[in-house]
Order: C-alpha cells, then sequence, then structure tokens
C-alpha cells in the first residue's frame, strides 16, 4: 500500500512559501537583468542596478554576470561580480542513481574574510528529507544535520 504522507523537500525550500510572502522583493533605482538562453542547457544573465541606497557596502550601483548550466541530473551556476570582486558558484548533482543530491557552493572574495567552501548532501524517502553538511564559512566550520517528517497526509 502505498503511503499517504509527501516528502516535505529539501530543507532550504522548508520555510519558502512564508519567505515569499514576508520577504517581498523590493528595491530602490533602476534594475534591470538581460539574460539570453545561450544553449538549451546553458542560460547568462547580465544584472544592473543603478541609483540605489540598499547595498550594504555604500555603493550606489552594481553589475553581475550569471551562468547557468542544466540538465537532467543537477545544474551548475557562476556568479562574477566585478564590484565586489567576488566569484560564487554552485553545483548541485544526482548521487546514487537518483538516491540523493550531492551539492557544493563556493565563493571567493578579494578580501577573503567571507569565502565559502560548503559541501551537503540530501537524501530521502517517501515521507521524510534528511541533510548533512559541511565546510567553512567567513572563516568558522560549518557542520549540520537536519531531518524533515511529514506528519500529515
Amino acid at each position: 500500500a502505498a503511503s499517504a504522507y509527501v516528502n516535505p523537500g529539501p530543507f532550504e525550500q522548508a520555510i519558502g512559501e512564508g519567505k515569499r510572502f514576508f520577504m517581498l522583493d523590493t528595491f530602490d533605482g533602476f534594475r534591470c537583468d538581460i539574460n539570453k538562453q545561450a544553449s538549451p542547457f546553458m542560460l547568462v544573465l547580465h544584472n544592473f542596478w543603478l541609483g540605489t541606497s540598499m547595498l550594504p557596502d555604500g555603493r550606489t550601483s552594481t553589475y553581475s554576470f550569471v551562468t547557468q548550466v542544466a540538465d537532467e541530473a543537477g545544474f551548475m551556476m557562476a556568479r562574477w561580480d566585478p564590484g565586489q570582486a567576488s566569484v560564487n558558484g554552485r553545483v548541485h548533482r544526482a548521487l546514487l542513481g537518483g538516491l540523493a543530491m550531492g551539492k557544493l557552493q563556493i565563493g571567493v572574495s578579494a578580501e577573503g574574510q567571507n569565502d565559502t567552501l560548503l559541501g551537503e548532501v540530501d537524501f530521502g524517502g517517501h515521507s521524510w528529507m534528511g541533510n548533512l553538511r559541511y565546510g567553512s564559512m567567513g572563516g568558522g566550520v560549518v557542520l549540520g544535520c537536519n531531518y524533515m517528517q511529514a506528519l500529515t497526509p
């Protein structure tokens, strides 16, 4: 007999609905995203934000270049911000024939104080989801374990 309970999904998406409701995407100034699908699997994006007072480092404008490559087994993303002299990247790949999802998050900057290297593995069953993570963020070690269980069908 099939279980009426549903897998709760990845841990980082657990508060997604509430976040979309309470954290609206508001901004000042002029913001423009230009994206182009370079192939069926690749997207490139240019992001401009001009005349803003919302950037935490006091700048009034920013530009970033993002590229994403995706297929059935996962995706890879890289972001370059010349104003902050930083490069960020993510890799998500299916592991063990789709039984688990491996994730790698990398971020490097000129200052080096907020550099990131974080590895994660998501795994689950019909009604539960688990997550293990280990890495370094902002000079500190990150070690985590999460478990979510569906309680109602």
